[in-house]
Parts: C-alpha cells; structure tokens; sequence
C-alpha cells in the first residue's frame, strides 16, 4: 500500500489546482478575444460552432473520463486531459480558417473534461470526508478567480500581443501543471483483483444519447428554429440514444454510469438540486447580465465580462466559508437550504432592476446571488461523494460535473428562448409609431450584436429607409416618375403636405402656379393704368428682384395707353417662360436639400427612439428571465429539503453510508485507503485536519 506523504499531498493539490485554473481561465479567456478572431479569420457566420464544439467535447466525455479513472486511476487521466488540452491550445494558436479553429478547440474540449472530471475526485482521494469541504471550497474557488482575471487577460493579449496569445498563455501554465503532477502525483490507481475492460459501446451509445442533445439546445433558436428538423432530429437522435444507453449499461460489466448510484437518495437528490441551483439557476442569473449591462446600464463591452466580478466575489467568499463550516460541523444541509433562500432572495431583488438603473443597483444585487450560491458549488458535490462508495466516487463526481453542464446547457437554452421571445413581441410596441408600418417595428438583433452593444444596424436600417424615400421624392419632382409618386401617395410615413404636394404637380406646378398668379397681378395692376397700383406691386416683398427692376423702367405715361401695356405684359410674360426652366430647377434643388436636412435629422431622432425602444423592450426579457428563474429556485429548494444529512465520515474507509441510502455494502477490505484506491494510496496520518 502505498503511503501518501504530506509533500506528495500538497504539491498534488497545487497541480490539480493549476490545472483547473488552466481550463477555467480558457473559458472566459477566449470570449474576449472573439471579435478579433472573427475579424481576422472571417467567420462571422460560424461563431458559434467555436463555442458548441468545445461545449460537446468537454461535456460529452465527462462521464467517460470519470469512469476510466475509477479503472486506471486518477494520474494517467488529468495527464491526459492537460496534455490534449494543451495540444489543442497550440493548434488553435495555429489556425489559419475559421474550420481549424472549431476542430482544434474541440480538442481542447476533450482535455479539459479531463481535467475537470478528475480534479474534485483527487479531493476524495486524498481527504476524508470530515476534511473536505474546505478543500472543495477552494477548488471552487478557483472558478471565481478565473472569471474575474480572464476577461481582463484575455484583453491585454488581445490588444498588445494577439489574440492568438490567448491560447499560448496556456503552455508554461500547463507545463507548470504537467510538472508538479508528473513528478509527486501519485497514481491514485485502484487495486484491481480481476482484468477490466473499457464499457466502449456504453460510451457509444452515451455519445449518440448526449452530443445532438447538446447541439439541438446550442443551436435551437439561433441557427435554426425550435420546430424545424434539424433540431427536432437531433432530439429524436438523442432519445434513441440515450434509450440504447440505457439497456446497454444495465447489462454492462463496468458501466461508465453505475445505475446503482440511481437507487442512492443522496445522490440523485443531491445531482438535482446542483442541476437546478448550479447549472440552471446560476447561468440564468450571470450569462445575459453582461447584455442588460451593456445595453441599457450604458458599460462598455469590453468591460462587460466584469460585470458578473460582484457576484464572482460573493461566491468565492460564501464557498471558502462554506467550505470550512461543513469542515468544522460536519454538517451541509442547512447551509444547502440557507444558500438557496439567499439565492430566491437576490432573484426576486433583481427584479427590481429598470431601464435607470445604475451600475451600483446591478453590483448589490450580484454580491447577494453569489453569496448564495457559493455553499452550492462544493457541497452537493461533497454531499454525494460521502453517500457513494469510495471504488465508484469517480463515476459519481464526473456524473455530478456532468448533470450540473446539462443543466446549465438547458438554463442557457430555455433563457435564451424567454429573452429572445419576450424581446422579439415587446420591440414593436415601443418603436416609434411610424416605424410600425413599414415592417421596421419588428426589427430584430442577434445575442452577438447585443453583447457587444452593436445595435448600429438599427441606425442603418433607419438611414436606409430615408435614403429609398428620399430617392423616390427625388425621381418623382425631377423626373415625374408615376411609379415613384404612386409609392410615395401609399406610403403611410410620407407626410400629407407632401402628398398634396405631389397631387398638385410637385415642385414644377408649385413654382409655375406661383409665376401665374404673379403674372396675374402684374396684369391686373397695369391694366388698371393707375400708378398707384404699379407703386403698391413694387412694395410687395415677395416681387423678385429682377422684375422689381423691369417694372420700375416702366415710364407713368405708358400705363395710360393699353397697347404700351399689352406690349408690356408680353415681354414680361415671355421672360417668365423663359426663366420656368431655371426657376422650377432651383426650386426643386432648394427643395429636395431641405428635405435630405429634414430626413438625416429624423433619421438620427428615430435613431435614439429605436435604442430608447430596446433598453425597454430589453429591460423586460431580462426581468423575465429573472422571473421564471425563480421557479428553478425553488424547485431547488423543495429538492433540497429531502436530500438526506449523512455524519461526515472521518477516513476514506467506507463504512456503510452507501448501504443507508438503499445501496449495498462494501466490503472496506477491498477498497481500503483514500477513495477506494487500496493497494496504491493509504494515508500517511488518520484523516484529521492539517495543521
């Protein structure tokens, strides 16, 4: 038996804690650097396959890994999983197109379910139950940490490097890892009396069950709607195979999911409630923040992943903490249920939020959500692990990682149908009112430009519509074009001067009525033969100049004899036509210049009431996200009142806990040391706090 020395004990801590780091940092790392990866590789269009593919590999093989290190032990795994992990951060650092990318990060994907679905189990293996809680609290921990300095790494790399280095960033951190493990990591392998062979059709078959589900909640609503076929045959897909999981594993020999785990009370009690609470009531709460934060609060994008640090923070605060009270007492369940009334607290205050809230009114709220959901993180996990026997944690606490990355796929998904839902009926209704008929009240925004507060195509969509306007306006007034003014007299955002305008004969009847009304008072006033009257034309201010002039060269005496006037009035009415052309041109000039000022000024005021428009219409889907979370919460608290309160045990020994809770005993004889890995590992000291 091999005997774990307290060096070999912490410095395997501070590896698997390096490792853990290494994934978390990637997960909020490479968010940043997005825009410009898309930028720079032209793949707008496959953005989100960068996220799903490392989504399907990391959650898919979770499970898988956790069983083969119950098999082979937890050492050969993690080094599997750091290395792959790190393989595939230099193949992404490498990329040239937008496909080598997506394929390499689901590289990276494989090894980091490798490293996740191992590193709480070193936990198990290395400290008894009674001990554990303050461990897993900092592991937790960790998560927090990674959240608060990835976005602001990931920016620096971005900005003064490449973003190419927020993939290199990972090697001397892996290395680190691979180092400490390698060289005092011990095998943590379990003793195995008789030959085992690799369940390869129940990781078939589980894969066939998982990865379209997956793909079906990651791309439904997005790439492709709900109902169309796609989606629903990759739902179809997944019950087939998660069915042939089934069967296949209730006759397997070394099943990658035990079902007797499911006859443990603990452990399907304690795996629902972190599927509600972490998985989806925590994303719920963080993952379309950064949006509302963005859009409506008025923070910058790139500081939007900082957003969730008030939260980061309550939760690291409330899972250190934790931790050390279930170290302490022995006791989990009444922080389990404490923690989840703070978290329906802090859900109800965020309802309190309005399209005037401050940065401040957001921060208060997050510290008390994080501050309860922080004793969720480890302690479920640490409840299930102490109801299960020591030869199967593995499979129970990848299984537990696995369940809550479910949930949270779920959470994002049915959210994300609620926002887009509530976003897409609540728009039109505060879009300005001339918006509405021309389809424009329906204008819609993907989740990218929402959170990169990208809405400019609202201002180009706007613009555009002035333009076609405008440009129907000028054909009409410069070419009297009749399928022009037909659209224009349909239109309903065309103003009524301006249909009456263009009934009349637009801007050429306008000025050649002008001129004939003008004429007719020129005739009026010296037919009369009086000068008075020709002295009361003069006076008219709206006379032009040039003919002020020429009726001023009029001598008193002619308007006496009315052949000298009619001669007169033909010279006068022959200039006017000839000065028609010239005159109808500038007028139509001076006109259509007015209108494109008037246009541009509406185009920016219509601007501002579309983005007014959104952060309500926005305010609204994110309160009801919040809302319908609160039922998640609950459901969460009423699961956990039942989760049975097992005495923590003091060493690894299994001493029947399992056999309480409907499973059968086990024979501590043959699993012996820490996590059920006799003959390798034993305890250097009894399971005791560490001084």
């Amino acid at each position: 038996m091999y005997t774990v020395t307290k060096r070999e004990r912490t410095v395997t801590l501070i590896g698997i804690m390096v490792a853990l780091l290494l994934g978390a940092l990637d997960q909020t790392i490479v968010a940043t650097a997005m825009p410009k990866i898309l930028q720079d590789l032209n793949g707008l269009s496959l953005y989100t396959w960068v996220v799903t593919a490392y989504l399907l590999a990391s959650t898919a093989m979770i499970p898988i890994y956790g069983k083969l290190s119950d098999l082979y032990g937890r050492k050969v795994v993690v080094l599997i999983g750091v290395v792959l992990f790190l393989l595939g951060s230099i193949l992404s650092g490498q990329s040239r197109s937008m496909v080598e990318l997506i394929i390499f990060r689901a590289v990276q994907g494989l090894g980091s379910a490798g490293i996740f679905s191992t590193a709480f189990t070193v936990i198990a293996d290395l400290f008894a139950p009674a001990e554990r809680g303050r461990y897993q609290g900092i592991f937790g921990a960790v998560f927090g940490i990674a959240s608060v300095i990835g976005p602001w790494l990931g920016g620096l790399l971005t900005d003064n490097l490449s973003w190419r280095w927020v993939f290199y960033v990972n090697m001397p951190v892996g290395l680190i890892a691979l180092l400490l493990i390698v060289l005092q990591m011990p095998p943590l392998k379990p003793a195995l009396h008789k030959k085992v062979s690799i369940d390869w059709l129940g990781s078939v078959t589980l894969l066939v069950g998982i990865l379209p589900l997956l793909l079906a909640l990651s791309l439904g609503g997005e790439e492709y709607p709900w109902a169309s076929w796609q989606v629903l045959g990759c739902f179809g897909l997944s019950v087939v195979g998660i069915l042939s999981f089934i069967v296949v594993e209730r006759r397997a020999e070394e099943p990658i999911i035990p079902f007797d785990l499911f006859k443990n009370r603990t452990y399907v009690i304690g795996n629902a409630g972190s599927l509600l609470l972490n998985g989806v009531a925590f994303f719920g709460a963080v993952v379309f923040l950064p949006i509302y934060m963005v859009m409506v609060v008025g923070v910058s994008a790139t500081s939007a992943g900082l957003t969730i640090m008030p939260l980061t923070l309550g939760l690291v605060v409330a899972s250190l903490i934790s931790g050390q009270v279930v170290s302490r007492t022995g006791r989990y369940k009444a922080l389990l249920l404490v923690g989840t009334v703070i978290v329906l607290g802090g859900y109800i205050l965020m309802l309190g939020l309005t399209t005037t809230s401050t940065r401040w009114d957001v921060t208060w709220r997050m510290i008390i959500l994080g501050l309860g959901i922080g004793p969720a993180l480890p302690i479920f996990n640490l409840a299930i692990q102490n109801a299960v026997s020591p030869r199967e944690i593995g499979a129970a606490t990848s299984s537990t990682l696995f369940f809550r990355q479910i949930g949270s796929t779920v959470g994002i998904a049915v959210f994300g149908t609620i926002l887009a839902t509530v976003l897409s009926t609540r728009l039109p209704v505060y879009m300005p009112q001339e918006l509405r008929g021309n389809g424009m009240g329906a204008m819609t925004f993907n989740m990218g430009q929402l959170e990169s507060g990208n809405v400019t195509s609202a201002g180009d969509q706007i613009k555009a519509a002035m333009d076609d306007t405008y440009t129907k306006i000028q054909a009409a007034f410069t070419k009297d074009d009749p399928d022009a003014k037909a659209s224009l007299l349909a239109s309903p955002q065309v103003p009524a001067d301006m249909k009456a305008l263009l009934q009349s004969g637009g801007i050429a009847g306008q000025v050649k009525a002008g001129m004939d009304a003008q004429l007719q008072g020129i005739s009026l006033a010296l037919m009369s033969g009086k000068p008075a009257a020709l002295q009361a034309l003069l006076a008219d201010p709206k006379l032009p100049p040039p003919m002020k002039d020429q009726l001023e060269k009029i001598p008193p005496a002619a308007l006496a004899n009315p052949q000298a006037v009619k001669g007169i009035l033909a010279g006068i009415r022959q200039g006017m036509e000839g000065a028609l052309p010239a005159a109808i041109a500038q007028a139509t000039q001076a006109a259509l210049t007015q209108i494109r000022t008037a246009f541009d000024q509406r185009a920016v005021t219509l601007t501002t009431e579309v983005t007014t428009a959104l952060k309500k219409a926005l305010t609204e889907a994110v309160l009801r996200v919040y809302f319908w979370g609160i039922f998640a919460v609950i459901a969460a608290f009423l699961v956990t009142l039942f989760i049975p309160e097992i005495a923590l045990r003091k060493s690894n020994a299994h001493a029947g806990a399992a056999a309480a809770e409907g499973m059968p005993p086990v024979d501590d004889a043959s699993d012996g040391g820490p996590g059920g890995m006799a003959g390798e590992v034993a305890p250097a000291t009894p399971a005791s706090p560490e001084k």
